[in-house]
């Protein structure tokens, strides 16, 4: 178990190499994705017959000892690509705890990348900023430096547009895993418009939306200072009056976004920058498999 001050001191570190390969270490061994099982020369394992399987790859010695149909799998290569995207809107400045929101999302994508590069999968890095998608690595195994110096040098700025925009640097038909790391905070639909115009019978989504413990659920009392991060305007204002209309239109919207965005091949994955990136990625590999 990591405790809150390794945590804070990985998302801290100024080498985000350095920190995705103490992560990567951390995690359970055997945890990963893009390997699955299929039919390979080295056995692993067994499992049931199922319609469609290729008949070559039934074990007939074991069914004329058991009865059994059972299918003889091991590993074979992922040959997967992995999409990073990475929200740089101003809100991602947001910070709790001595964390701020942009550090985690890149902790956590070079994590992410540390682990695809190590398994041979093609890599490519997008960023969200200004409106704008940027294309900061093409497709391949050998930009994993260019998408963690990237990651380094990278500032969240701005607002996003609100108007519904079209983005073919983010659609394609090729078979990927994309993982977008954002706080999925909208003032009408443009997140999980951009989530829609992705979403494809091939790829599989992973939506990490980064929320500090005060977003979720405000207690703050006294007279406080609120500011926009995007926008820049702030207001004084007795945080013991606005806290509990704060919290019932958050729960609304999470609940709202939770609705939308519960789409084939979707996965939207809330977590607390509070929340080690070590317990997140073994929750996340372990509940969900590359298909």
């Amino acid at each position: 178990m990591e405790s809150k001050e390794e945590h804070l001191e990985i998302i801290k570190l100024q080498n985000l190499r350095l920190a995705a390969k103490i992560i990567s270490e951390k995690l359970v061994q055997g945890n990963h994705f893009g390997q699955r099982v299929g039919y390979g020369a080295e056995f692993e394992q067994y499992r049931h017959y199922e319609i469609g399987d290729d008949l070559k790859r039934l074990d007939w010695k074991l069914f004329a000892r058991s009865g059994k149909y059972l299918i003889k799998e091991s590993p074979i290569e992922s040959n997967l690509h992995v999409k990073l995207i990475l929200d740089l809107s101003g809100s991602m400045n947001y910070e709790e705890d001595q964390i701020s929101r942009v550090s985690y999302a890149k902790v956590l994508l070079a994590s992410i990348a540390y682990l695809a590069f190590k398994q041979g999968d093609s890599l490519s890095l997008y960023f969200l900023v200004d409106g704008k998608v940027k294309q900061v690595t093409s497709a391949g195994s050998k930009g994993f430096q260019m998408i963690l110096y990237n990651l380094e040098t990278a500032k969240a700025r701005g607002a996003w547009q609100v108007r519904k925009g079209s983005f073919p640097e983010l659609k394609s038909r090729e078979r990927e895993l994309v993982i977008m790391a954002s706080d999925f905070l909208q003032s009408e639909s443009e997140w999980t418009d951009i989530v829609k115009s992705m979403v494809h019978p091939k790829k599989q989504l992973w939506l990490f939306q980064i929320l500090g413990a005060q977003e979720m659920e405000m207690n703050l009392k006294g007279n406080r200072r609120f500011i926009d991060l995007e926008s820049g305007e702030s207001v004084h204002a007795d945080a013991g009056q606005l806290v509990k209309t704060y919290n019932q239109k958050m729960k609304e919207y999470l609940d709202d976004l939770d609705h939308n965005l519960n789409l084939p091949k979707v996965e939207l994955i809330r977590v607390k920058m509070q929340e080690s990136i070590v317990q997140l990625l073994n929750r996340v590999l372990n509940q969900n498999s590359i298909n």
